[in-house]
């Protein structure tokens, strides 16, 4: 793992300083592109490490986590890339509560960036879960992907600060059919789960995760249930099994969907000790009505990810919602390209000559 694939060596300082919050795929990626141009990049994230949910979230087996550690390294003793981490960046709106706050114990502006440095490039990522809408979701041993996954990854930097779930010897029900409930039915297993429920309400050939991943997970032993969805979870004061529905698929539409889905089948019970609801995430940036958010997603902008405040770009996550990190690496690297041309061409009074064209075409050849 590389941030500083497009050069060989680190160049003469440009004079121009950069402050990129959040060090996830997106975040890195640019930190890499904008080190490559000279830039002194400051790197603020909530988390004791960089990586973001590469480190907190995947498990290791997926991406190694000493590779991101290297890669981390190269980019501060090579190029000066200063991490200031254990910080979490506020706006003018209240602050949500999201997976890995905890962590945090410097709180920074926006404002405060914006004003030391030439631009900022905003990588937040997606920390809040989406939540399940039935009862039950308020009992003790409910937790959404991220509630489950971030302890797991976490403890092995700070038990102190976080709440592992107690996985040995229970039986897990992991809702959802994404990468997140996939990595959710591993860390279970190899944590030491009695017995790992997979519960999706269509069927293989629908999974986000594709077939090759729920095929991987029964012959690691997870018990896959399809076409069944949780109507409510049941316990007196903790979680003691799930009631779930039979489901039936309709006709395929043009996309070859089958939708809408009926759930309206035999109702049965399934005993288990923890529930898991991995059904997504939500980026939640503190800064959205700001920065006006929405209009970038939209394209509303005149330049290629900046935001509506001059100088204050985004990228990642944050902008697009939950995808793949080899997305989120993109749009941090064409984010950072874009800022990079804001400033050269403002520094030359040049800014209408701005065209938005498809960015690293020619550098990534």
């Amino acid at each position: 793992m590389d941030f500083t694939f497009l050069c060989q060596t680190p160049p003469p300082k440009n004079g121009r300083k950069v402050a990129i919050i959040g060090a996830g795929p997106s975040g890195l990626a640019a930190t890499g592109y904008l080190a490559c141009m000279g830039y002194q990049v400051e790197v603020y994230d909530k988390l004791p490490k960089a990586g973001g949910l590469m480190v907190f979230g995947i498990p290791g087996h997926r991406i190694p986590g000493s590779n991101i550690e290297e890669a981390v390294k190269k980019l501060e003793s090579d190029y000066g890339v200063d991490f200031k981490l254990c910080t979490k960046i506020c706006g003018s709106e209240p602050m949500h509560q999201e997976a890995g706050d905890e962590y945090a114990y410097n709180y920074k502006s926006l404002g405060g960036r914006v004003q030391d440095n030439d631009a900022v490039l905003i990588c937040t990522g997606t920390w809040k879960s989406r939540r399940l809408n039935i009862p039950g979701t308020d009992l003790t041993g409910v937790y959404s992907g991220l509630e489950f996954l971030f302890p797991v990854r976490a403890a092995q930097y700070d038990i102190a600060r976080v709440n592992v779930p107690e996985i040995k010897g229970k039986k897990v029900a992991v809702i959802g059919a994404g990468f997140t409930a996939v990595d959710v039915i591993h860390s279970s297993m190899a944590e030491g789960a009695r017995e790992v429920y997979h519960i999706y309400r269509r069927t293989r050939n629908e999974a986000p995760c594709g077939t090759l991943e729920i095929d991987l997970l029964e012959k690691s032993g997870a018990k896959c249930m399809e076409l069944v969805s949780p109507v409510r979870i049941f316990g007196r004061e903790r979680v003691e099994g799930i009631e779930l529905a039979r489901c039936r698929l309709t006709e395929p539409d043009e996309s070859g969907r089958c939708s809408p889905l009926v759930c309206d089948g035999e109702l049965f019970r399934l005993d288990v000790d923890l529930v898991v609801t991995a059904i997504g995430e939500i980026a939640t940036p503190p800064f959205a009505h700001d920065l006006g958010l929405e209009h970038v997603r939209k394209g509303q902008v005149r330049w290629l990810h900046m935001t509506s405040m001059d100088s204050v770009f985004v990228a990642g996550d944050a902008l697009t919602g939950p995808s793949r990190i080899g997305n989120a690496v993109y749009s941090g690297l064409k984010a950072a390209k874009s800022l990079d041309q804001w400033l050269s061409l403002k520094s030359q009074n040049r800014l209408d000559e701005y065209k938005d064209e498809i960015i690293l075409k020619e550098d990534l050849r």
